[in-house]
């Protein structure tokens, strides 16, 4: 019988950690991951190809052959850090877990986001592997490269100082930091849900990428029982003690010249007299943090006190039994056998805690992503998982993200009934356009459940991506124009004339339309934005109960170009709106959530406006990261990263 689950050995944390006395024994630990039968040497599988070229060197490495029978007998080549065949099966393994992980929340295959987006043809669209480079570079950077589709993981010179577990002047290589390859991987991932994530709109949109990466990450490294049962035993049981679970990059952090320890801490620091203080939150940090990966952390930091705060409420019983009753725990050591139900909590809590936070993508809009939607998204995708909330992962989200002062917009209060999307309501006219769209696509969204190989479901999807925009943009020609613009603008969307988009406050502006003939854009007030249907995804859900969902999610959208005057001179940016759909497809198929971005919102055009040209505070500090200036830039983690 063929095996379910491929064990590779690899590290739990960073390969320092196996040159601990106190961690060597703990830091060795087994990756389960799907079992992929024609795995090629590299190793090459369905989603992922090792490509190990290292060009600082000039050489190729041999590929592990992860098949081998020397190979498979020993669960995979023994881990080393001078050792390139390690380095490869490292990368693969971390990969791979981290693509499990989305699955198993999502519902569904991932399905890396296309070349050329929806101009090139299906074959040549089609991403079938992102490539993993493990010596890409010789620096201290590693990223994901939207356009190679690949991940670059760098090594370089340590500093010469002493500092943790480094030898001074030592080679580090990023790739054996399973927190900085899972990092990477889920920039791809969350690219492939969200691509127009990667358009710098609002001073959210960067911070989500770098802060959503390590909240994976971080609460991926939770996975390992003995590393959790080890670090709490080292914490005395108290998670917001210091333990290395919940630092990221330590070796990474250590090998810099500015000597800073760990590259991110998301539970406390070391003050000046050497003694550990945990973080406390601040809620002017999130007014005033503009770099990506300071306000990614507060992102991170929330969602890991959230974490705390749902161990600690979860485990009070545990902790009276064992004190007798006074629930104080007392200095020293504790006693093994509360660890262990201690570490089983912490586990349970952060793999709900991780799915949550990867189901919530599927519930939040489709461009200009802010850190208060992240937070709607999150309860909604937990409440459309479960209605009762035992555990109180809700009130911990919404308590977390109230003490960093991050709040979503135009709420009337901070509840898990206000947080939650609104249901889809639509009028008797809408239902009917709705209802013929749905007909004409019923057989065919059903369809798509049944397609297993990655390749044909992402042909389908993008046929039927096609069949919807037809459905839409005909719609005119069978109803109202009234009916058909009600609905539309019930999506964030519109079938008039951008000349009507801000109504009277639209003639401030100027809108560019693309001229074929003349190659270039045009002044034209009276063209309608192009609509484009970016996905249509299945997803099959387990709730929390253990029942089964199915849902189909829909990506909308439309954008213009705005001409817009800065210091005398006309400059251009494009604007975008739309919205994810969430619809159930039982024996009907019904909107379940429409989760907008609205192009027709004159509030959010001036905000992004002057954030794009008259927040030069902010701009500046991101300017390094932009290969092309004109706004929206788009993301480039190898300057992000850098920076």
């Amino acid at each position: 019988m063929q095996p379910t689950t491929r064990r590779i050995r690899g590290y739990g944390l960073d390969p320092g950690f196996s040159t601990r006395l106190d961690t060597a024994g703990i830091n060795e630990v087994l990756y389960k991951i799907r079992f992929e039968p024609h795995l090629k040497p590299g190793p090459i599988g369905e989603y992922v190809e090792v490509v190990d070229f290292d060009p600082p060197s000039n050489r190729w490495y041999e590929p592990v052959d992860l098949n081998h029978i020397n190979v498979a007998s020993q669960l995979g080549v023994d881990p080393s850090e001078g050792n390139p065949q390690f380095h490869q099966q490292f990368v693969y393994a971390v990969a791979m877990k981290t693509i499990g992980h989305f699955e198993t929340a999502l519902g569904r295959k991932v399905i890396w986001s296309p070349r050329n987006h929806h101009d090139a043809d299906d074959d040549h669209a089609y991403v079938g592997q992102i490539r993993i480079y493990p010596h890409a570079l010789r620096d201290a950077n590693a990223y994901y490269d939207a356009e190679k589709k690949a991940l670059l993981f760098g090594y370089f010179q340590a500093t010469g100082q002493l500092k943790g577990t480094n030898y001074p002047g030592g080679i580090v290589f990023t790739c054996l930091s399973p927190d900085i390859v899972a990092h990477e991987m889920t920039h791809a991932i969350l690219d492939s849900i969200h691509p127009r994530y990667m358009e710098d709109t609002n001073p959210d949109v960067a911070a989500f990428h770098e802060g959503f990466a390590d909240i994976v990450a971080l609460l991926q490294r939770f996975t390992f029982t003995e590393i959790v049962e080890h670090q709490l035993y080292q914490a005395d049981g108290r998670i917001d003690n210091y333990t290395a679970l919940g630092e990221l990059a330590t070796q990474f952090g250590e090998a810099l010249e500015d000597n800073r320890g760990a590259l991110r801490s998301m539970i406390g620091t070391w003050n000046a007299k050497g003694k550990w203080e945990p973080l406390k939150p601040n809620p002017n940090d999130y007014r005033t943090e503009v770099e990506p990966h300071d306000r990614g952390a507060l992102l991170v930091a929330t969602v890991f006190d959230a974490f705390q705060r749902i161990f600690k409420n979860n485990t009070q019983d545990l902790v009276r039994i064992a004190t007798q009753g006074t629930g104080i725990l007392p200095s020293g050591r504790i006693n093994v056998d509360l660890v262990r139900r201690l570490a089983a909590m912490a586990q349970k809590t952060a793999e709900y805690l991780l799915q949550i936070c990867i189901r919530a993508l599927d519930y939040c809009p489709p461009n200009d992503i802010t850190f208060g939607d992240y937070l709607r998204a999150l309860i909604t995708a937990d409440i459309n998982a479960s209605v009762e909330d035992r555990a109180g992962f809700r009130v911990a989200l919404i308590e977390a993200f109230r003490a960093r002062g991050i709040f979503p917009e135009r709420l009337l209060t901070l509840s898990v009934a206000s947080l939650t999307w609104d249901a889809a309501t639509f009028s008797p006219k809408q239902e009917k356009i709705i209802d013929e769209i749905a007909i004409a696509l019923k057989t065919e969204i059903r369809g798509l459940r049944d397609i297993k190989d990655r390749r044909e479901l992402f042909k389908k999807s993008r046929e039927l991506c096609a069949k919807l925009h037809t459905l839409l943009t005909s719609a005119k020609s069978n109803f109202s124009s009234e009916a058909l613009e009600a609905l539309l603008n019930q999506l964030g969307l519109t079938s008039k004339p951008v000349s009507n988009l801000f109504g009277s406050k639209s003639r401030k502006h100027n809108f560019l339309r693309y001229d074929d003939k003349k190659q270039q854009d045009v002044v034209d007030n009276n063209y309608v934005p192009k609509l484009e249907v970016h996905m249509i995804r299945p997803a099959e859900r387990v709730n929390r109960d253990g029942t089964m969902i199915e849902q189909v999610l829909i990506s909308l959208t439309q954008s213009v170009k705005v001409q817009v005057e800065l210091d005398g001179t006309q400059r251009t940016m494009k604007f975008r709106g739309g919205c994810t759909l969430v619809l159930r497809s039982g024996a009907d198929i019904n909107i379940e959530y429409i989760v907008r971005k609205n192009l027709k919102s004159f509030e959010r055009f001036e905000r992004q406006r002057k954030y794009q040209f008259e927040e030069p505070d902010n701009v500046v500090a991101l300017a390094s990261t932009y290969d092309n200036p004109a706004p929206p830039s788009t993301l480039n983690f190898k300057h992000l990263h850098k920076h």
